[in-house]
């Protein structure tokens, strides 16, 4: 039944008052396929590096850099991309972005030698670093407060799905075609996306109005959901204030103001910790299988199933912040991941319990973090969204070369596995006591910066 609303409304209300409609769940929908093409893209990589080693006689120290390099350019390209998007808008730099990686990853599938290949994942890499959090960033501004963490965790969902379904384009294109047709597929995925962001996808409306207070792009915009939801009455151009969005401040200064600052610490060190945890599982968990008498190939049907946990985890994260509160569900989230991941040290694993094991770390890691792109969504202010959300996704790239680097110095040292993912489950919990703390400054249901 399509509703009447007669007085004059502003956009918050009207974002907020108003059912999602056809219109906003288009949003969704196409924020969901970015992060998922994101997460087969990153994925996709994983399995063309054995046949460079076989069919071009790629060395380890190349293959390493190869792998260190894209994780460097991952972050770079999320520390980059945040202040782009707060001062030229989210649109254009995730239109950016999709191009910079779908781009480079087709001419990778041309390449013939193993220099011009690193060099094109590199570039890949910096613009699927950017594309994350960019659509993060632009699909959050449309949401109802209300629902926002469960809609943003339905977006963020599409990572570690892409992630799972990556396996299974691997493995009917890569045994027929060949590895430079599966780069190939995930390059003309993304590009295919360019149109379908520039011709549906509109720029943040808050955004635009903190430009140009009747920009006739918002008023199209606003026009256009108006009428997806039902709502007739005129909608006036007013966004409200953010707390924190004080002066003329760009975004990298109001994410370190005094206000802002200790919100900005708290998210972006618990995806650290949090990212590490993930890269330690996918990085170690052969190890793990072959020091327990496994075979360490069997390691892939875990990994798949932390995919799939990740999922449903992020899904159910997201409707927990909305029942029972974000700092509660995250908390829980944080302090549950850390037990799963220490449980490793605890007896002896057979293949089956790690397989129950590894659907727990998807739905715990993988959902937890699921959890903090949805309470960033709203923690950062509009003129501070892209850079906050950005920033907090290059330190959560930062934590594989973290993994890399610590897990390879305690394997040096003689660490044993169980007493290294114990270590690494440490700053997990001391993530989970900072957002007690914010929540405990907080005492509301919501973070800073509620506009939309």
């Amino acid at each position: 039944m399509r509703s009447t609303v007669r007085e004059t409304i502003t956009v918050t209300q009207l974002l907020a008052r108003s059912p999602l409609g056809a219109r906003r769940t288009a949003y969704i929908v196409i924020g969901f396929f970015c992060v998922l093409l994101d997460g087969v893209d990153i994925g996709a990589w994983g399995f063309v590096y054995p046949h460079l080693v076989r069919d071009w006689g790629a060395g380890p120290g190349q293959i390493t850099t190869m792998v260190t390099a894209g994780y460097i350019t991952l972050a770079l390209g999320a520390l980059v991309v945040g202040p782009c998007a707060d001062r030229w808008g989210r649109k254009p730099t995730l239109l950016v972005s999709i191009v910079l990686f779908g781009g480079s990853m087709v001419a990778a599938a041309f390449a013939t030698d193993i220099v011009t290949i690193g060099v094109l994942r590199a570039v890949a890499c910096f613009g699927l670093g950017a594309v994350f959090p960019s659509a993060i960033a632009l699909v959050s501004e449309f949401l109802p407060q209300r629902r926002k963490a469960l809609l943003v965790a339905i977006v963020f969902a599409g990572f570690p799905l892409g992630q799972a379904v990556v396996g299974y384009l691997a493995a009917f294109i890569v045994p027929t075609f060949g590895w430079q047709v599966l780069l190939l597929v995930g390059g003309i995925l993304g590009l295919v996306l360019v149109p379908v962001v520039w011709l549906f996808l509109p720029e943040s409306i808050a955004l635009l109005l903190r430009h140009r207070r009747d920009d006739p792009r918002a008023r199209r915009t606003v026009d256009a959901i108006a009428r997806s939801t039902g709502v007739s009455g005129p909608v006036e151009l007013v966004v409200d204030r953010d707390p924190a969005d004080e002066g003329d401040r760009g975004g990298v200064r109001t994410v370190l103001s005094r206000k802002v600052l200790l919100t900005s610490v708290v998210v972006w060190y618990g995806y650290l910790a949090n990212c590490t945890v993930t890269y330690v599982l996918i990085g170690y968990l052969p190890l793990i299988m072959a020091n327990m008498a496994m075979d360490a190939s069997a390691s892939g049907p875990v990994i798949g199933l932390a995919g799939w946990g990740g999922a449903i985890g992020s899904l159910v994260i997201g409707y927990a912040m909305s029942r029972i509160g974000q700092y509660r569900a995250l908390v829980a989230g944080l302090v549950l991941t850390a037990v799963a991941v220490a449980a490793v040290a605890v007896g002896t694993w057979t293949l089956g319990g790690l397989l129950v094991l590894g659907f727990l770390w998807g739905l715990l890691n993988a959902g937890s973090n699921g959890g903090m792109n949805a309470f960033a969504a709203s923690a950062f202010p509009t003129r501070a969204r892209g850079t906050g959300l950005a920033w907090m996704h290059s330190a959560g790239k930062l934590g594989a070369i973290a993994a890399g680097l610590f897990g390879g110095l305690m394997i040096g040292a003689g660490w044993g596995i169980g007493a290294i993912f114990v270590s690494f489950a440490v700053p997990v919990l001391i993530a989970a006591a900072g957002f007690a703390v914010l929540g405990l400054r907080q005492r509301t249901p919501s973070p800073i910066g509620e506009d939309h």
